[in-house]
């Protein structure tokens, strides 16, 4: 009887084995927007700019999706959506896919062009911000409508804005950063005002822990939130920075790129940096990313050289396609 129990309950888990979906192992999507290419040739037709997207797997190889002709300055995934809600920054506004990027839309009109950043807010699918030479503008119902919020802004480029932990906006300006307590409703300043800041990165393990990367000024660190500021440069030679990526593993590693620069990499919380160039071919860096599911691997994006990658946290690099192309940011996706 004990014998005829145990093969009944062997035939219960094969049974339910067979009914559950199969365990589908964890994958990154690497994502890469580009403003343009190198690779025209007379009579033929023009080279595809727009979003490209691949897996680590696909080596040198990338799929395209959106519009084949738009400068893509920012692509962006929808939280919680597994991969469905795609956003571009375009030249031309703000497109959106809600089926993993076979159909798009443009959702903004013709007074929003020359979008930079897109940033979806975590805590709510229907809200959702983005930058322009010309202010920050917000969406409230899933991208029908936008409008401007601007106010207590001294500057309106903005090239990038993030949703930081905690639901606090902060946005970068050629006037130094700024930050919102009421979604956006007003602007204050934050203490560091160094003009031509391009790029604001929160450490994923400390939220008070934030790094700016600016045009001519190098690189600010602020280990409170961003009330006092300290410039790093303990093996920092250049001034122009527009790319600051965390290690989503260790939060002491982190990495910076910018005009000639190529990646630098600190491993004491940016305290020091060390260049680590080995392979790549292309030293004017606009983005890094680091795969989240293997943080030996790196990409960083590159201006008219396409996109490198490490497999050894930037210890060496080489080539991972879209040779030519002006790659301006670069996210990885995981599932």
């Amino acid at each position: 009887m004990h014998g005829m129990n145990t093969i009944r309950t062997l035939a219960v888990v094969v049974i339910l084995a067979a009914l559950l979906p199969p365990c589908v192992p964890a994958q990154s999507t690497v994502y890469s927007s580009v403003l343009a290419t190198h690779l025209f040739v007379v009579g033929a037709a023009n080279p595809q700019t727009g979003v490209f997207f691949q897996h680590p797997g696909d080596d040198t190889v990338w799929s395209h999706t959106g519009s084949k002709t738009i400068r893509a300055f920012n692509v962006a995934l929808g939280p919680g959506s597994h991969g469905r809600v795609i956003y571009i920054a375009g030249g031309n506004g703000v497109h959106l896919s809600r089926d993993g990027g076979r159909t798009w839309k443009i959702t903004t009109g013709w007074q929003i062009t020359e979008v930079m950043c897109v940033a979806p807010d975590p805590a709510d699918t229907n809200t959702v911000y983005c930058t322009t030479p010309y202010g920050v503008f917000k969406t409230t119902d899933g991208c029908s409508t936008w409008r401007e919020m601007n106010t207590g802004l001294t500057a309106l480029y903005i090239p990038s804005l993030i949703v930081e932990k905690g639901g606090l906006l902060c946005c970068v300006s050629e006037d130094g950063l700024f930050r919102s307590t009421d979604g956006g409703g007003r602007w204050d300043r934050m203490a560091l005002s160094v003009s031509g800041t391009r790029i604001l990165a929160q450490s994923p393990a400390d939220p008070s822990f934030l790094i700016a990367g600016t045009e001519n000024y190098g690189l600010y660190v602020s280990h409170d939130g961003g009330t006092i500021w300290t410039r790093s440069e303990s093996g920092v030679d250049h001034l122009t920075f527009y790319a600051v990526a965390f290690d989503p593993v260790n939060p002491d590693i982190v990495y910076a790129g910018g005009y000639v620069t190529g990646v630098y990499k600190s491993l004491d919380g940016a305290k020091t940096w060390k260049r680590t160039n080995e392979g790549l071919a292309n030293l004017n860096v606009h983005a890094i990313a680091v795969d989240p599911l293997d943080h030996n691997r790196v990409y960083a994006a590159t201006l008219w050289g396409g996109v490198f990658s490490s497999v050894d946290g930037g210890a060496h690099w080489k080539s991972a396609g879209l040779s030519g192309s002006q790659v301006w940011s670069i996210v990885i996706h995981t599932l």
